[in-house]
């Protein structure tokens, strides 16, 4: 599954989550630290794990 990083507008708060691609169109992000729905999805670093050694 996918990991998705927050900063939260109202208290700085800088968080990641773990959704699927579905939840992630549907469900609004709350922030845990403040619950405040004023929340920034960042641009992540993304890595692909395979079973293949290169």
């Amino acid at each position: 599954m996918p990991t998705y990083e927050y900063l939260c507008q109202a208290c700085k708060y800088e968080f990641t989550l773990i959704q699927s691609f579905s939840e992630h169109g549907k469900a609004k992000v709350t922030c845990p630290k403040c619950k405040s729905k004023k929340v920034k999805q960042l641009v992540s670093i993304f890595t692909a794990k395979t079973s293949r050694k290169s």
